[in-house]
């Protein structure tokens, strides 16, 4: 195998061995056969990469989604563990990205079974013996062997052994006459697996007669009838039986091929001469010729354009040796009768039916002793025809075989179907800054290599470039990965680039018009789409301009709430929906316990066309918005009572849709859009899309002014996006905004909270005094109320603002108070507590504490009384910390762990079992710490925090550098930075560049280590503390350099902050820089007088 830039390869041929460095991994590190077969799983995926349901299906097909999702993080755990041998485990590497399994998200690993493919299909095109050779020696043993019951390894390791059985007697045939002892060598092998391969048999009885063996070759023949008759029940087919003849006559079987003017080709049938090369679907194609070989009658369905008919010529073209009597295309899309079908199968079939009474039963008669494959080409428009001379050809003509092409399929009895999928599509994950480093592997996968050959047909010397790739990953993403549409935008490369087609897609049936005089109305999007809008029922035709409404993908249940506009409609949806499914129009996306829908987007387009004809575009825009606006209301934790269980992922799936109903509201009901947008701002927050969200409250707040209780939630949300993305400018202007309207139309409970909301703004903007001030109020007003809960969030805050001054004894107390309230709180209560974290740590580096960003500050999010209490035992970690003593710190957070755990809230137990390790790795304790932080970013991963994902990966990062591997430690904190980035999170970039200036302090890089403190404290302006302790930092290392006047400069910016704080720990190291500041002035002078 060739070198892998991820440093490790997998093989899967003859036996299971990952290899890493070039150093083979114990194989009793695979513990578990899961971790096996995961690893296999995505090694042979497309992309290396499959969606985490598909994964969770085809592993635990028979567990509840959430047994099966923990035993899925257990698995990758014990993999990556497998693969690092035990060391800190690579981020990326065996991770969860955007619901992704992904096996190495720094690129492809080298996998054997891909390379064979690979060589494979250039020594079948080639012909060249040396080429033939090299690709069957890297065929060492089937797929897997040792796990011979994995239902999903059987048709990948069946397919081999086929391509692998195609090559040797390809090699034997180069062989004959040079090594004919070879060739009878490899053939018996060949034989020895599969004793019924005549194209082996043939080969092998024509190389042992020409080597003077008749009496073997003849002999082998007869064991060929016997192998036949007891495992088929069949005779060796004609060609073999012609040989045989031949062999023992000793003269050329007779006979001729049958008549025809027809033949295009140089085999018996025809087909037509492709005009461009096949890309991709080769995992299609192996199906369609291992399903021809089992079922007479297979469908390949799919949409318009999906690539249907070229992959079914394609197919008979690879399987023609099958057929003595040859493959033959009938093209349907031109015969308009349903009487006319026998006539249109027999005239390309070059037979006779003009005079006969009865012309299906003349075909059947003519057809009666034959062995073909005959191709039916678009079969949609005439499926009752078809079905019925299909059947009676069927029954009548044993050796017939038929291939045939339909939007839908024919419903015939013995039919097996194939649904021809869209192309394979980079994955979601794919961007500028991680994945396009790697062209060679985008341009792998089959829609991109589709449309750059395309258009470099169109365009001579086009290839894909680091310039192009994101306009060509869009214009793939954009056009579902279908063939023709892919083909059209191609063909505009000639006169734009692709990142310019990709802006004019909004009409992309008007720019993908063909554009060419030779391209028949049936080869454009509008006239394939309008062909088969032609074939639907009204009714039909209907549901179809309905489901325009939807952006993205859609439920049943949405369907039946949003198109249903008349009284009655509603039980007719599920029906009319399978035949638009039939007639792949929409595409079902199957999941492990529920069913979701697409259209694809130009049919999208078309159908929102027809939609506005029917004057009905408004109705259904409206009723879509009320829909996913009662969607929102219920899936915003602000509204939860008890335990708050977000599962912001739930959402992802609507965002498109969410989106839409936005834009609609913000434009026609601006109180509905200010409501939505209030609902939505968590699930902005946690997924890492606090720039987007933050735009659309701001549009929805300006457009709705009046003071009503969406706007003051807005408000508040508006706050936490803010903070994400690195404002705090109007923090506190937000919050007092929201309390006046509270305080104006609210109830007094809803009042507190907007106070609780008040002081902790003012606590994140580092104004302590007032902070603990409100707090304080707060806490006594809720003695007096008799309101534990609102005691609990002030003693809370105060516990907070200690832990900000660095005052753990302090902070102890606080915390030691809100338990004792938590305890009297009402466990019903309504979310009261505002989850919040010091979030900078100081951490054990080159010998010196360095201030690191390791968790979310404001994590946007309120809890009640069990939760809450696990976020104060967190706390009581962070104060011990504090106080230097780490072994005391680790008790109560693994409680908060167990806690969480039981209340089922993952969000919670991740931050903790984060804070574990971070305290493991301060420790020195690399394994537990290890152990801790990987389980942290599974479930981060798994849930959808992705800024906490990000965190947990700069921390892996940092634990990998601490243990040693300064290097890896580096590349994993860059890979985090560049997330952060593409995010637009401000905070999570200043993150990142703290724990790389750690990492160059551990490098011994003081310059390097200052250059990053510097870039943060930039980023983090906005947050007093931060900023504070970096340029502290920043002085320290200017004064160990012996750049004094810069320590001196640094050293008065940190002061500002840091001496109105009152910070315990950062007081003391300024009194430090700030005395050696003096005495090296003192130096100075002495030196001057001297």
């Amino acid at each position: 195998m060739t070198s892998d830039p991820t440093g490790w390869r997998v093989q899967l041929l003859g036996s299971f061995v990952v290899t890493t460095d070039e150093v083979g991994v114990d194989p009793d590190r695979w513990r578990l056969r899961k971790a096996k077969s995961l690893v296999a799983m995505l090694a042979l995926a497309p992309g290396q990469r499959r969606h985490r349901e598909q994964v969770l299906d085809q592993l635990w097909p028979d567990l509840e989604p959430l047994a099966a999702a923990r035993n899925l993080h257990q698995t990758l755990y014990v993999a990556r563990r497998a693969v690092t041998g035990g060391g800190p485990s690579q981020p990326g590497r065996l991770s969860i990205r955007d619901e992704q399994v992904v096996l190495d998200a720094a690129g492809p690993v080298d996998v054997d079974v891909i390379q064979f493919e690979l060589a494979a299909r250039e020594a079948l095109a080639s012909d060249d013996a040396s080429m033939l050779r090299a690709a069957t020696d890297l065929y060492v043993g089937d797929l897997l062997p040792d796990l011979p019951d994995v239902q999903w390894l059987a048709a990948r390791r069946d397919e081999l052994r086929v391509t692998y059985r195609e090559l040797s007697v390809k090699l034997a045939a180069a062989l004959g006459r040079s090594a004919p002892e070879e060739a009878v060598l490899i053939l018996t092998r060949v034989l020895e697996s599969d004793p019924v391969h005549e194209g082996a048999v043939r080969a092998l009885m024509a190389t042992l007669a020409a080597m003077g063996r008749r009496s073997e070759a003849l002999a082998r023949y007869e064991r060929l009838v016997d192998d036949l008759l007891e495992t088929f029940g069949t005779d060796p087919d004609a060609q073999t039986a012609a040989l045989f003849r031949e062999l023992l006559t000793g003269a050329p079987a007779g006979g001729r091929p049958r008549p025809t003017d027809m033949t295009t080709q140089a085999f018996v049938g025809r087909l037509p001469s492709p005009l461009t090369s096949f890309v991709g679907r080769e995992r299609e194609l192996a199906d369609v010729e291992r399903l021809t070989s089992q079922a007479r009658l297979l469908t390949l369905t799919g949409a318009g354009g999906s690539g249907k008919t070229r992959l079914a010529v394609e197919a008979a073209r690879h399987v023609r040796s099958r057929y003595p009597d040859g493959v033959w295309f009938v093209d349907l899309a031109v015969v308009g009768e349903s009487a006319q079908v026998a006539d249109a199968v027999a005239e390309a079939l070059g037979l006779d039916s003009d005079f006969a009474p009865d012309r299906a039963r003349a075909l059947v008669d003519q057809l009666r002793d034959q062995r073909l494959l005959m191709v039916l080409d678009n079969c949609e428009h005439l499926l009752a025809a078809c079905a019925r001379l299909v059947g009676a050809v069927l029954a009548a003509c044993p050796g017939v075989v038929v291939l045939a092409t339909s939007r839908e399929p024919l419903h015939a009895h013995g039919e097996y179907t194939l649904r021809v999928p869209s192309l394979a599509l980079p994955a979601s994950d794919w961007n500028t800054t991680t994945d396009l480093a790697d062209l060679t592997a985008l341009a792998r996968l089959p829609s991109v290599w589709l449309f750059v050959e395309r258009a470099a047909q169109v365009r001579p010397g086009f290839r894909l470039d680091a310039e192009n790739a994101p306009g060509v990953v869009e214009l793939c993403r954009r056009l579902d990965g279908m063939p023709l549409a892919l083909e059209l935008a191609a063909a505009k490369v000639a006169v734009l680039e692709p990142a310019e087609i990709v802006l004019r897609l909004g009409d992309a049936l008007t720019l993908l018009d063909g554009g060419n005089a030779s391209i028949t109305r049936r080869q454009t999007l509008r006239g394939t789409l309008e062909w088969s809008h032609d074939l639907l029922a009204e009714p039909e035709q209907v549901l179809l301009r309905r489901l325009s409404v939807f952006a993205g993908s859609f439920t049943l249940e949405a369907v039946e709430a949003v198109c249903c506009v008349i009284p009655g409609e509603q039980p007719q949806v599920l029906g009319l929906l399978a035949r638009l499914v039939d007639q792949s129009l929409v595409v079902p996306i199957r999941a492990a316990a529920s069913t979701r829908y697409r259209v694809l987007e130009t049919v999208r387009q078309f159908a929102h066309e027809k939609l506005g004809h029917a004057a009905e575009a408004e109705q259904l825009a409206a009723a879509h918005c009320a829909y996913f606006l009662n969607f929102a209301v219920a899936h915003n934790p602000e509204r939860a009572t008890g335990v708050v269980i977000e599962r912001p992922r739930l959402l992802d799936r609507e965002h498109d849709n969410l989106r839409a109903a936005l834009s609609w509201a913000c434009a026609h009901d601006p109180e509905t859009a200010l409501r939505l947008a209030a609902s939505l701002w968590r699930f902005w927050f946690v997924r890492g899309h606090a720039v987007e969200g933050a735009r659309w409250i701001d549009r929805a707040l300006a457009r709705a002014p009046d003071p009503t209780r969406p706007r003051a939630a807005a408000l508040i949300g508006l706050t936490g996006l803010d903070s994400r993305r690195g404002r705090s400018d109007r923090h506190r202007s937000l919050g007092a905004e929201a309390l006046a309207i509270v305080r104006q139309i609210g109830e007094p409970n809803e009042v507190v909270m907007a106070q609780i909301v008040e002081a902790t703004l003012a606590w994140s903007a580092c104004d302590l005094d007032e902070a603990e001030a409100m707090a304080a109020a707060l806490r006594a007003e809720g003695h007096e109320r008799s309101r534990p809960d609102h005691a609990a969030a002030g003693s809370w805050l105060l516990a907070q603002s200690a832990l900000f001054r660095e005052d753990g004894p302090l902070a102890v107390r606080h915390l030691d108070g809100c338990l004792s309230e938590l305890a009297q709180a009402d466990a019903g209560a309504r979310p009261f507590l505002p989850v919040v974290t010091p979030c900078l740590q100081l951490v054990p580096v080159a010998g010196r504490l360095v201030p690191c960003m390791e968790e979310t500050m404001l994590l946007g999010r309120r809890v009640g009384v069990a939760q809450a209490t696990g976020f104060v035992l967190s706390a009581y970690g962070h104060a011990n910390r504090l106080m230097g003593d780490l072994q005391s710190s680790i008790p109560p957070v693994v409680e908060a762990v167990e806690l969480f755990a039981d209340l089922g809230d993952e969000l919670a137990r991740a931050q903790a079992l984060h804070q574990v390790g971070c305290i493991h790795r301060d420790s020195g304790n690399f394994e537990q710490a290890g152990r801790a932080l990987s389980l942290a970013h599974e479930i981060r991963v798994a849930v959808g925090d992705r800024r906490g994902e990000l965190l947990t990966e700069i921390n892996l990062g940092l634990l990998q550098a601490m243990a040693g591997d300064v290097d890896g430690g580096l590349g994993s904190a860059r890979r985090s930075l560049a997330g952060f980035e593409a995010a637009g999170d401000q905070v999570g970039i200043g993150a990142s560049l703290t724990v790389l200036g750690a990492m160059e302090l551990l490098a011994g890089e003081t310059r390097a280590a200052r250059e990053m403190y510097r870039r943060a404290a930039d980023r983090l302006t906005p947050w007093p503390r931060f900023a504070g302790w970096l340029r502290l930092q920043m002085a320290e290392l200017s004064a160990e350099l012996g750049d004094d006047r810069r320590a001196d400069r640094e050293t008065a910016l940190a002061a500002v902050v840091l001496d109105r704080t009152r910070c315990v720990i950062a007081g003391s190291r300024l009194a430090v820089l700030r005395g050696g500041a003096a005495a090296s002035r003192a130096g100075r002078r002495r030196d001057e007088v001297g």
